[in-house]
């Protein structure tokens, strides 16, 4: 099975609950049509169009670099109505002005429609023989890969070194190249990595953000916690939101193995960068009503749990991390604060429709279907995608 193989097929479109004003105020709204762009590499460039701090841009929520995506974007400081901006694979529309950024709080959430390609006749029964279940108990809420994007190169997580207090690991972690990364990126992160302490050695490869920090360092070579401060702070801010989501994916995989067991329904393990994914199936009414119940916490030092279950999960998580909830707390960098939430441990997609299976035109001899489904924000439909391919339960 092949997704993404074209931007096309993996089309998302952001559904909020903002209320936009015809009248001019402190923060414009457009609609972001894009593809094949990194969020914040586009806003960078935008910020550059448009002669704006990329502090006063804001999404409310950073969507897949590999997909056809629409969202609302708010920026702060212009003035009268703003005219289109577009240029290759992304467009900007004016669509009217509010008193407020927006936030994550502004989205209701993602409706997705996805073609699934290069699929041979198991897989596709597979597919609609999983769809009904999945769409009547849903899934495992976990976060999924795209959102471990700092971590991607798989040598650690730059969030954890950031709440532990180790800059200099933060910043090495920073500059670890990885295969996602554009060429002339990865060449400058090898560069760094080979000739740590050396800046200069790489000064000429500097591009944007890079660029700067590897300025400052020339100057002043071992002053890692500024380095850091010159990081765009969101970035920041999602490395750090980045491992807060590994562990709840642990909390989840290790609440769910000891509730199959209770409760008698089978788990399917999938493996993943950083972990195993575990997957119920076949679940009877009551066990389903307990899930749908059930919340989790995405540790933060703020967290209290009263479920002695849960609360030990967590302990047995954060001690195999060698971390404990008091270190989640981001030190000595202003500006940058986050805390813990609840998040539910079951997403049910709504609307779930799965198309007839058909010949594929990019895979002669393969076949295709396409999905459609509406999920709340925060939740990933890639997780969907997971739970659908799995072969039968033996």
């Amino acid at each position: 099975m092949k997704v993404k193989a074209t931007p096309g097929d993996f089309v998302v479109r952001e559904e909020s609950g903002v209320a936009l004003s015809p009248h001019p105020g402190p923060f414009a709204y457009f609609r972001l049509a894009k593809t094949s762009w990194d969020t914040f590499d586009l806003i960078d460039l935008i910020s550059r169009k448009l002669r704006v701090s990329n502090r006063d841009i804001r999404v409310g929520g950073f969507k897949d670099r590999h997909g056809d995506t629409e969202q609302l974007v708010s920026i702060r400081g212009l003035h009268g109505r703003p005219g289109p901006l577009q240029e290759a694979n992304f467009r900007l529309t004016f669509e009217g002005w509010s008193d407020e950024p927006i936030s994550a709080k502004s989205i209701r959430g993602n409706r997705f429609t996805i073609t699934l390609r290069d699929l041979t006749e198991g897989e596709a029964s597979w597919i609609s023989a999983n769809a009904p279940e999945a769409a009547r108990d849903g899934v495992p809420n976990y976060y999924d890969e795209q959102r471990f994007g700092s971590a991607r190169h798989g040598k650690g997580f730059l969030g954890k070194e950031l709440f532990l207090g180790r800059r200099e690991q933060a910043l090495r972690l920073y500059f670890t190249p990885s295969n996602h990364d554009e060429q002339r990126i990865r060449k400058l992160k090898r560069c760094v990595t080979e000739n740590w302490g050396h800046w200069e050695r790489c000064s000429e490869l500097g591009i944007g953000e890079y660029g700067r920090i590897l300025a400052y360092l020339g100057q002043n070579p071992r002053a890692y916690h500024e380095a850091l401060r010159k990081i765009d702070r969101r970035f920041l801010v999602f490395a750090l939101n980045a491992y807060q989501s590994f562990l709840f994916n642990e909390i989840l995989a290790r609440w769910l193995r000891g509730w199959s067991a209770q409760a008698k329904a089978q788990l399917s393990p999938v493996r993943y960068r950083h972990g195993t994914y575990e997957f119920f199936r076949g679940l009877d009414a009551g066990a389903a009503a307990e899930l749908h119940r059930t919340a989790l916490p995405v540790p933060g030092h703020d967290t209290r749990v009263s479920d002695p279950r849960i609360r030990s999960i967590l302990e047995a998580v954060l001690e195999a991390e060698g971390i404990e909830l008091a270190d989640l707390r981001v030190r000595q960098m202003s500006g940058i604060r986050v805390g813990g939430v609840e998040r539910a441990a079951v997403v049910i997609p709504e609307g779930l429709r799965v198309s007839e299976r058909s010949d594929d035109e990019r895979y002669p001899g393969r076949l295709r279907m396409t999905l459609e489904f509406f999920l709340p924000r925060g939740s990933y439909a890639t997780i969907l995608l997971k739970r659908l391919i799995l072969a039968p339960a033996r």
